[in-house]
């Protein structure tokens, strides 16, 4: 079980850091990025930053680590590279699996919802352009890291109580 359970977190850990620098490289993009619509001539200045490569080196590494991980531990716990968290050894993980993501489809639905409505009322509520760019970004960032997390959550309580 404890190995069942590194394959897991493992997953989702590397995945939150990689969404969350993935949001970070684009909000700073967009925050260092022009558009002048002024003049007669449309300018765009798209400026990317050192997180762009963070996150570049970060996903290179993060592959190699998926890569010996499934080498190291893979016969202990049935772990496949290309199936990831959704790598099952044997049908208790695949049913904890179904369960998981079940239970992710279902918050998922309302936090999407309620992502909608921030942004609804947040348009209402600002008149800053920068922050009209940004709040779209950060939305999707929580969403994303809530849905990895709840996936991840669920899976532990499911490997539990199965």
């Amino acid at each position: 079980m404890l190995f069942v359970m590194k394959k897991i977190i493992f997953e989702q850990v590397v995945n939150m850091i990689l969404a969350t620098l993935l949001a970070c490289a684009t909000a700073t993009t967009v925050l260092h990025s022009t558009i002048d619509t002024s003049t007669t001539n449309y300018f765009v200045e798209i400026k990317f930053n050192r997180l762009w490569l963070l996150f570049i080196l970060m996903s290179i590494i993060f592959s190699i680590l998926r890569y010996v991980y499934g080498k190291v531990f893979g016969q202990h716990d049935g772990y496949d590279t290309k199936a990831a968290e959704f790598s099952c050894q044997d049908e208790r993980e695949q049913l904890i699996s179904q369960h998981a993501t079940k239970i992710t489809y279902r918050f998922m639905t309302n936090i999407l919802a309620a992502s909608l409505a921030i942004l609804l009322f947040s348009n209402l509520l600002t008149n800053s352009i920068m922050m009209l760019r940004l709040i779209p970004i950060i939305l999707i960032a929580v969403c994303f890291n809530l849905m990895l997390l709840i996936y991840l959550i669920a899976w532990i309580f499911y490997d539990h109580n199965i």
